[in-house]
């Protein structure tokens, strides 16, 4: 099999100043002392992948703007050496901890796209969620990341909260159009049973209405010239260049706690546990992937993407014709037209596109 280079790095900042009521990802509060043990580490860990010219950075979280500048420009200066080939540089946003002078040090270092995270515009939903911001923040944050010079910018919305209606999901939706931005991610309430919403017991909403919000935000996003390009990313022009590394299934490296990395046939699992990570102890599990693995989370990942699998891409990563491989649920997809084989792709048909768990089920076996 082939091995690749990693063409996406991602950088996990395990920082908040509040902790979401739905979050259950590797986060910890902010401690001027945890952060700069974190900084240490990952100027070693960075050592371990030298040589990558990376065509894509992400700095997720956590909140990496919960960093002050002192903190984000050491955090830049690690990655400094990696950043010079990037095409797109994302980092996440929060509107209570952006500042002009972050924004301006984010341009200084090559950031060239923000992921803000707005989550609502109703402002008892951000009290729900323990949103540390206000409506104002977002716009106010908005405005000073365009003045810095970053106008690619993409939002968060957070849908299928218990109590929320499709009056208040239409109304969050036309918040966002009027903000005219390019990029926005819809994401479906989930329960965690980790995060506070787990342990509060919140029952989620009928999966009925979740549905419908998800359709009404599909058709109304389209007519206002986003497309699906994803089966939650919609964009006018611009598609996450990193995300979409992740579902073409190239090759990534994850750093930081909690990270993942998809690296010569193997998924590492860097460890959750801040104190581990500051002591150098990076990686928890490493999982050989067999050839069946990768075919099957190729196909997982690609028919995500509206445009789907690129036929010699597969056949390239695999040395496998996937039509070979998955014959008989490609031919079942065929026949009830849920798929369609078209310009050198395998992709989802429109019909095929809302019921991507079950034509999965069908490669799964």
């Amino acid at each position: 099999m082939k091995t690749n280079k990693p063409k996406a790095l991602y950088v996990h900042v395990p920082f908040c100043d509040v902790i979401c009521a739905y979050c259950d990802f590797t986060r910890v509060v902010t401690h001027p002392k945890l952060i700069e043990d974190y900084l240490y580490a990952l100027a070693q860990e960075v050592k371990l992948y030298p040589d990558i010219d990376f065509e894509t950075i992400y700095l997720g979280g956590g909140t990496p703007s919960a960093l002050n500048s002192d903190q984000l420009t050491t955090l830049f200066e690690i990655l400094k050496d990696y950043s010079h080939q990037v095409k797109e540089y994302t980092m996440e946003v929060n509107p209570e901890s952006l500042t002009v002078e972050k924004a301006q040090l984010m341009v200084k270092y090559g950031i060239n796209r923000v992921s803000f995270g707005v989550q609502s515009f109703n402002q008892d939903e951000l009290v729900f969620m323990h949103r540390a911001h206000t409506i104002q923040m977002i716009r106010d944050g908005i405005k000073i990341l365009r003045d810095a010079g970053i106008i690619n910018i993409s939002i968060d919305l957070i849908y299928a909260l218990p109590k929320q209606t499709l009056d208040k999901w239409e109304y969050n939706l036309n918040q966002a159009l009027s903000l005219d931005i390019d990029h926005i991610s819809l994401y479906a309430l989930t329960i965690e049973e980790n995060a506070e919403f787990g342990r509060m017991k919140i029952k989620p909403i009928e999966s009925e209405v979740e549905e419908q919000m998800y359709f009404t935000a599909i058709d109304f996003l389209k007519k206002y010239g986003f497309y699906r390009y994803e089966i939650s990313n919609f964009t006018k022009s611009k598609p996450s260049m990193h995300n979409l590394h992740y579902w073409n299934y190239d090759d990534y490296i994850g750093l930081g706690p909690g990270a993942v990395s998809l690296y010569q046939h193997k998924r590492i699992e860097n460890t959750k546990n801040l104190l581990y990570y500051s002591q150098f102890k990076f990686h928890g599990n490493i999982i050989d992937l067999s050839v069946d693995d990768e075919m099957f989370e190729f196909v997982m990942m690609g028919l995500r993407v509206r445009k789907g699998i690129e036929l010699n891409r597969f056949k390239e990563r695999v040395n496998q014709d996937i039509e070979t491989v998955f014959r008989t649920a490609i031919d079942k997809g065929l026949q009830h037209h849920w798929l369609e084989i078209k310009d050198g792709y395998l992709r989802c048909t429109d019909d095929g596109y809302g019921l991507l768990h079950e034509i999965l089920v069908e490669f799964m076996n």
